[in-house]
């Protein structure tokens, strides 16, 4: 007796093969498909963005990753609040350092901002590169 005259030969021929194959058909078909993109940049309305990103011209409000003031903000307002009063005199100079230091932390903290974007973008454009093949070649390693 042949296996296709068993029932498990017919149970195989008629079901489980026809089934296997429409699934190897969709899997074809899904791969002959672009595939989606990792990332989703459809809306905006910028056509540069990721240049722009990349080379530190980003600003966050117009891309709506706009924050509400924390709870530590609030605390550092409520000890300036205590704290003017007490100065006095000393409330002019207090509030130039005050400038000054905030103008300091801005920079900062926006240089940091642009080099942290420059290594993501950086990072990512060379995880997303074909890995590059050294060239085995000659007599010696040239230096």
């Amino acid at each position: 007796m042949n296996f296709y005259e068993t029932k498990m030969g017919s149970i195989f021929f008629n079901r489980q093969l026809p089934e296997l194959i429409k699934a190897l058909q969709e899997i074809a078909a899904a791969l002959s498909k672009p595939a989606p993109a990792a990332v989703n940049l459809t809306g905006l309305e910028e056509p540069d963005f990721l240049h722009n990103l990349f080379y530190g011209h980003y600003e966050p409000d117009i891309y709506g990753c706009v924050t509400a003031p924390s709870r530590l903000d609030q605390k550092v307002k409520e000890t300036e609040k205590a704290l003017l009063p007490a100065l006095g005199q000393s409330k002019r100079l207090f509030e130039q350092y005050q400038a000054a230091v905030s103008e300091r932390d801005s920079a900062i903290a926006e240089q940091s901002y642009i080099c942290g974007y420059r290594t993501a973008v950086q990072m990512i454009v060379s995880g997303l590169a074909a890995p590059q093949t050294k060239p085995s070649g000659g007599a010696g390693n040239e230096s």
